[in-house]
């Protein structure tokens, strides 16, 4: 890796190491760093196979997201340090069934499946109501 890392100039704007480190953890695809800076994919690719030890701008883009991703989960903590009412969604939505008892959920699941397994004469009325009207036997 060189000494001092290169600045690719583009139409709308040089961009930098940290630039690029930014975009990528903002979750930005490459056609929107491509508009941002105003380059094209061959001259980013070439910066960044020289900027990061000839590694390409896919590999590097892929870890540098991972970055803003730890930083959106972050942030996330420190909101719910924060607030309750965030606190009680996640935990509705991260833990739905705590505290209830697993064979509960799993009746409910076979008498569901049963129920559509055999309906009701008056489900069957409602899915096939010409079946009715002519006459059928009962």
């Amino acid at each position: 890796m060189p000494a001092e890392p290169t600045v690719l100039t583009g139409l709308r704007r040089d961009l930098t190491k940290e630039l690029f480190e930014e975009l990528g953890a903002l979750q930005c695809a490459t056609e929107e760093i491509l508009g941002y800076v105003g380059t094209t994919e061959r001259k980013l690719e070439a910066w960044c196979r020289k900027n990061y030890s000839r590694h390409s701008l896919k590999e590097m883009l892929s870890m540098i997201r991972q970055d803003g991703l730890i930083a959106i989960r972050r942030a996330s903590f420190d909101q719910l340090k924060k607030s309750a009412t965030i606190i009680s969604q996640q935990y509705n939505r991260f833990l739905p069934d705590a505290g209830k008892d697993p064979g509960e959920s799993a009746e409910a699941a076979i008498q569901a499946l049963n129920a559509a397994m055999a309906p009701t004469r008056e489900e069957l009325r409602e899915l096939y109501p010409e079946a009715g009207q002519e006459g059928g036997g009962e």
